[in-house]
């Protein structure tokens, strides 16, 4: 229903309704007979429903209100007015209208309904209860108004008062299950268990085919701090059924109580293989068992068999296995056990995000590049948007000295970027692809690539080094070089990759006494700890000290880093020949 606006009567329609009824405005309505007034309000009454029948609603809401102005004891333009009200929000004012209608129209048991109903939105519960009570008078053989005041009276906790009604209710439509049931559970909240004892045992009699009332004597026992009766009846019923839910169930609830750990397990192992049990039952089972697990921090061993044997049967969703997986992972189980169960979810559905995502988290902890590109290309075959995906999978491809499929990666993920891409992501996509263009010997598109990189984080010293490095190497726009490497050791003084890319930007511009300060720096940093990976930064160390004419040193130097397996050839003849030449370009 359209929000009604119209708190007033437009005068040009209430003169346009008056002239099509024959009706003259001005002080010639003061001469109107009351009669002829409320039919005139009956009129605008009914033509203000049939406007509501089409929807009109803010006209239809002028009509009623000129019907109660003609007539202020019009009981239908009283109703729709409240119901009006209501709509509005404004439920005191509908309160008032609905009352008056509903007291001159007593007989009416919509009207009391409806005003039954706006008590309950008020949360006036003890004036709902006094109109229902009249209204169960009024209409002793609707059962309706009967069940309205068990709810009722359930929400003011007034026990004794459901008894008494839901007997009303049996009164009139016989006894049931559904109402012996109700009953049962009131007395067991007043704690009444003999009244609740024979509720249920009158129940077991009428229906002995149906064990859940006999499974509920024996809960009734336990709650009753009478375990020994409580088993008594269990182990009756297992002998008849065996497999039955609710009896495993309780069974589960017993030995728990009795803190028997061994059938307790056995029992829950019972319950969430049993065939009988439908796949919903069973995961909220498992759910619910997992969830108490976490809050009591109980020990895993009795978790995990249940979901062992539940993901050995075939399934009907990823569900059970991503629960099992979030326990796994929360209680601190081992990648190795974690991640064949994240498998099974994918295997049940490759779309399930947060499996893919976890087993990626693994892969790169363990620098598994195989496991990065299986998992981000089979992401990325489905279409994913996630931008994590395509960098991995361009960094993994990158790693295997696979250039253009690391930058086909990069690039596709580039193309998904918008103003909601995450920041962080996107930066790190350009950085490697300014890496992968250096790689390819596209420094034109790699320098664009990390010109990007600086406009949206001027300072980040890993680009600066890497630019700063490349132009060193091209030995061009060495001054900028200059400044970009400064920038990087100002913020990492003891990084000595970034020491020996100023010490190289120096050495290009012929300033090697500065260059042979840095570099000595670097190999203070290495100390005796200097690995394959660090062979380059002794290369460049002893082709810095051979350009300050000590060539020993460098000789040294450059035996060092051909022991660590670097540039051979080339190193190789620096050696023989004793002095430092640059390559030639392939």
């Amino acid at each position: 229903m359209k929000k009604k606006s119209y708190l007033h009567i437009r005068k040009w329609l209430v003169v346009v309704c008056l002239i099509l009824l024959g009706v003259t405005t001005g002080k010639a309505q003061d001469n109107v007979e009351p009669r002829t007034a409320n039919e005139k309000a009956e009129a605008f009454f009914l033509e203000g429903v049939r406007l509501q029948l089409r929807r009109d609603y803010d006209q239809a809401y002028e009509l009623f209100s000129h019907a109660l102005y003609l007539n202020p004891n019009h009981v239908g333009a009283l109703y729709e007015l409240s119901n009006y009200a209501h709509y509005m929000h404004n439920d005191s004012l509908a309160t008032v209208l609905m009352e008056k209608a509903a007291s001159l129209d007593t007989g009416n048991y919509y009207i009391k309904q409806a005003l039954v109903n706006l008590y309950v939105n008020q949360k006036r519960d003890s004036d709902a209860i006094l109109q229902l009570e009249s209204m169960a008078k009024q209409y002793p053989r609707k059962s309706e108004v009967l069940f309205m005041l068990v709810d009722m009276y359930k929400k003011k906790d007034d026990f004794q008062h459901v008894v008494k009604t839901l007997d009303r209710i049996e009164l009139l439509e016989g006894k049931s299950e559904m109402l012996s049931t109700e009953k049962f559970r009131i007395y067991a909240q007043m704690k009444d268990m003999k009244r609740a004892f024979a509720e249920m045992n009158a129940l077991a009699e009428e229906y002995p085919n149906d064990l859940r009332y006999r499974v509920l004597i024996g809960d009734l026992y336990l709650d009753d701090g009478k375990p020994e009766k409580a088993y008594e009846v269990y182990s009756k019923l297992e002998k008849e059924e065996p497999d039955n839910v609710n009896l495993l169930l309780s069974l589960a609830s017993y030995y728990q109580q009795q803190n028997n750990d061994s059938l307790y397990q056995n029992t829950l192992e019972r319950l969430v293989t049993n065939n009988r049990l439908d796949y919903e039952t069973r995961f909220h089972l498992i759910q619910s068992i997992t969830y108490q697990s976490l809050q009591q921090q109980v020990d895993t061993a009795q978790v995990m068999p249940l979901f062992r044997q539940m993901l050995a049967a075939p399934q009907e969703d990823s569900r059970v296995a991503e629960l099992c997986a979030r326990y796994m992972i929360t209680n601190g189980a081992p990648s190795s056990a974690t991640k064949p169960v994240l498998r099974q979810v994918l295997a049940i559905d490759p779309e399930v995000a947060d499996a893919r995502s976890q087993l990626l988290i693994y892969a790169v902890e363990e620098s598994d590049t195989s496991e990065i590109i299986r998992l981000c290309r089979t992401a990325v075959d489905y279409g994913s948007t996630d931008l994590i995906y395509y960098y991995y999978l361009g960094i993994a491809y990158f790693q295997q000295d696979k250039y253009k499929d690391a930058l086909n990666a990069i690039q596709q993920g580039i193309k998904l970027t918008d103003t909601k891409s995450n920041n962080q992501v996107v930066y790190n996509m350009y950085a490697v692809s300014g890496d992968i263009y250096h790689m390819i010997d596209n420094d034109e598109r790699a320098f664009q690539s990390y010109d990007t990189c600086l406009i949206m984080r001027p300072d980040d010293p890993l680009v600066l080094n890497n630019y700063a490095y490349y132009l060193s190497l091209l030995k061009k726009d060495l001054k900028r070089a200059e400044a970009m490497s400064k920038k990087s050791i100002d913020q990492e003084p003891e990084n000595a990759t970034y020491l020996d890319t100023y010490a190289w930007v120096l050495f290009q511009q012929r300033r090697y006494s500065e260059a042979k300060v840095m570099i000595d720096s670097v190999m203070t940093i290495l100390g005796d700890s200097i690995s394959a990976d660090d062979a380059g930064l002794v290369e460049h160390a002893g082709d810095i000290y051979a350009q300050c004419g000590q060539i020993e040193r460098a000789v040294e130097l450059w035996q060092q880093a051909l022991d660590l397996g670097h540039n051979v050839d080339i190193i190789s003849e620096k050696i023989r020949k004793r002095k430092y030449f640059e390559p030639k370009k392939k």
